[in-house]
């Protein structure tokens, strides 16, 4: 495997994050007073855009995640679990825990207490089926968390068992299997009752197959990672052609139904980690060059406190401001609203914490 790289960062990942929380924010953008109606049907046929930008947030949290345990063990002989999970603990709590206290302490906003208690565990995905709006995308930081949990405890045992990643990779065909078979049994409606919180569409186990893709892109890039790179160059042209039309798939597919509720979260996933391959082995081609300019960076960067903030300014005047109309929380202002608060939280909680996240890195 390639020797450690953490000098240096890898490029494009903060370009996707960008275009990822821009599809979140176009989705939510709907709940919005003043958006205009035309355009509900268009962002909201067949999949939701903001579903899309989750998705491919959850490959790139597969990839980043497995990519640098992979050159923790190629340096340091081994992951160190303890740090590995203070440092996800000082990425994620801070900015969570801040917002629900806002949103409990500071608002109008209310909830049942078991909603409570899943957005603080995260496990909002298992009792998500209608929740409030303000705290309904913790759902998705729900699945993340559930992956830092076991990938990393996982991937531990794997490496000891064996160095060849070949075998490794094998193991990561199981979620890619089990995910698309429950999202089937879940529109078939063929579970146990009351078995619904694990084949729900915000369950772990419908959406974890895009953590695996995510994953496997990472071996891939660290173990055949000069093969990879002469394949992308030999088919420069085709790649990006045969990504988009994946990620498009619920538009340019007449086959929804069963079809789709089974395969087409797969076909976005996988077109998108063929074009996030790309852009990281030729970050200089065509289209990749605008994901690393610096303004599209800053985004990227800032995504994970916009993912978090906005959802407290997007058609919810009522339920948490207990207003009935704000110049501030209409589209399209509520966007530049969520981003002063996006703005607020990486400079006040996540950017102070960073020299002390770096403590805790092995390599």
């Amino acid at each position: 495997m390639t020797k450690p790289t953490r000098t240096s960062k890898l490029p494009s990942l903060d370009g996707w994050r960008a275009i990822s929380i821009a599809l979140v924010l176009i989705s939510h953008s709907t709940f919005t007073t003043g958006f205009p109606t035309a355009s509900k049907t268009l962002f909201n046929c067949c999949d939701a855009v903001g579903i899309w930008g989750v998705r491919f947030f959850f490959v790139i949290s597969g990839f980043l995640i497995t990519h640098l345990l992979i050159q923790e063990q190629a340096a340091a002989g081994g992951i160190n679990l303890k740090n590995f999970y203070i440092r996800r603990a000082l990425r994620i709590l801070p900015v969570c825990y801040c917002y629900l206290l806002v949103l409990a302490c500071f608002t109008h906003y209310t909830q049942a207490t078991a909603m409570w208690v899943g957005n603080l565990t995260f496990t909002t995905d298992f009792i998500m089926f209608h929740p409030p709006l303000a705290a309904g995308h913790l759902w998705s930081l729900g699945v993340e968390e559930q992956f830092y949990l076991f990938w990393p405890v996982l991937l531990v045992v794997l490496f000891k068992r064996s160095a060849d990643a070949t075998k490794l990779v094998k193991v990561l065909l199981l979620p890619v299997i089990v995910a698309p078979t429950i999202r089937l049994l879940h529109y078939k409606q063929l579970y146990p009752a009351g078995w619904e919180f694990l084949f729900a569409n915000s369950s772990f186990f419908a959406r974890f197959d895009s953590l695996a893709y995510g994953c496997l892109a990472a071996f891939w890039f660290n173990q055949w990672r000069h093969s990879l790179a002469t394949f992308y160059q030999k088919h420069s042209g085709k790649i990006p052609v045969a990504g988009v039309l994946l990620i498009f798939s619920p538009w340019l597919l007449p086959f929804h139904g069963r079809f789709g509720a089974t395969c087409f979260d797969s076909f976005q996933a996988i077109g998108f980690t063929l074009l996030m391959l790309q852009s990281l082995l030729l970050p200089e081609y065509g289209f990749y060059r605008a994901l690393n300019w610096k303004w599209v960076r800053h985004i990227g960067v800032l995504s994970y406190s916009i993912y978090i903030w906005q959802q407290m300014f997007c058609g919810t005047e009522k339920s948490v401001f207990g207003l009935t109309s704000a110049w501030w929380l209409r589209f399209p202002t509520w966007i530049l609203t969520a981003l002063l608060a996006a703005h607020a939280s990486y400079y006040l909680l996540e950017k102070p914490l960073l020299k002390l996240r770096a403590r805790f890195h092995t390599v």
